[in-house]
């Protein structure tokens, strides 16, 4: 039995695994541990399955995972969906909406591992580059022939995602809409995401750890965003790196340092601490 059998850490990928395409090697040697502990290290992202290349090229094995913010379980040692989410095809109307407004705005419908190009700005162009992934051209009637499990609006100012946002507020959407982001370029990039009513990387989480067994007290979670929030304050102990926003650090049992200078083996550190004692 190793410090760490029957536990699962899930961890956010960027702004707490990664920054600005780097992961820190002090977090590579220190998830090696957790899992040779017999630990359960998942992948907790905002990032859809066809996204987390960056992470695998560095991280050579990782437990099943939740990606598209709580859409899908993905175990990529197997290369098996374990459980998906869609958004409502009477939702797609909601982009369709967005594109009609003339904004330069980015639209990412993801289906699976497809990516549709709805509407390609360059901050499209950046965050598909991000995360070693093509989106394909399509118009709003060729990507409604697909299963959406969620929609990325991407921009590269404020008045366009504050304007965005008050469309969506108008509309009697049954959707979930949350801010996401990621470093990109020593830039901050901001993303307004949509999702299926009642989805989260927390609700997700609950179903993964009824596949793995974990134990009572075991599950840990560490992210840096709005995103992350619900999984923060549902695990039993919780973290967030220095940089996150102080409405959410609030919530979390632990602060480590910054990202891109080991967070996730700080949180490591502070967990093998506890377990040992």
């Amino acid at each position: 039995m190793g410090v760490f059998s029957g536990c699962l850490l899930a961890c956010d990928i960027d702004g707490t695994l990664m920054a600005n395409g780097k992961i820190n090697p002090r977090n590579v040697e220190k998830i090696e541990y957790f899992m040779s502990e017999g630990g359960y290290f998942s992948l907790s992202t905002g990032r859809t399955v066809g996204a987390v290349g960056p992470v695998l090229s560095i991280i050579k094995r990782v437990s099943p995972s939740v990606v598209a913010n709580g859409c899908m379980i993905y175990d990529y040692e197997n290369k098996k969906v374990l459980d998906e989410l869609f958004l409502p095809e009477d939702e797609y109307y909601i982009a369709k909406k967005v594109l009609d407004m003339g904004l330069n705005v980015g639209v990412e419908a993801h289906s699976g591992d497809k990516i549709l190009n709805l509407h390609t700005t360059q901050e499209t162009i950046d965050h598909q580059e991000y995360e070693w992934i093509s989106g394909e051209e399509v118009t709003f009637e060729e990507a409604s022939r697909y299963r959406w499990n969620k929609v990325v609006y991407l921009f590269d100012n404020d008045k366009d995602l504050a304007a965005v946002k008050e469309l969506i507020a108008g509309e009697s959407s049954s959707s979930r809409f949350i801010d996401t982001s990621a470093a990109i370029g020593g830039r901050k990039r901001n993303y307004y995401e949509q999702f299926p009513a009642g989805v989260s990387k927390a609700s997700e989480l609950d179903k993964l750890k009824k596949m793995l067994k974990i134990d009572k007290g075991c599950y840990f979670a560490m992210g840096d965003y709005y995103n992350d929030l619900e999984m923060i304050k549902a695990a039993d102990i919780s973290a967030v790196p220095s940089e996150t926003p102080e409405d959410i650090k609030a919530h979390a049992d632990f602060v480590a340092g910054k990202c891109e200078d080991g967070a996730v083996a700080d949180f490591i550190d502070y967990l093998t601490k506890i377990r040992k004692e």
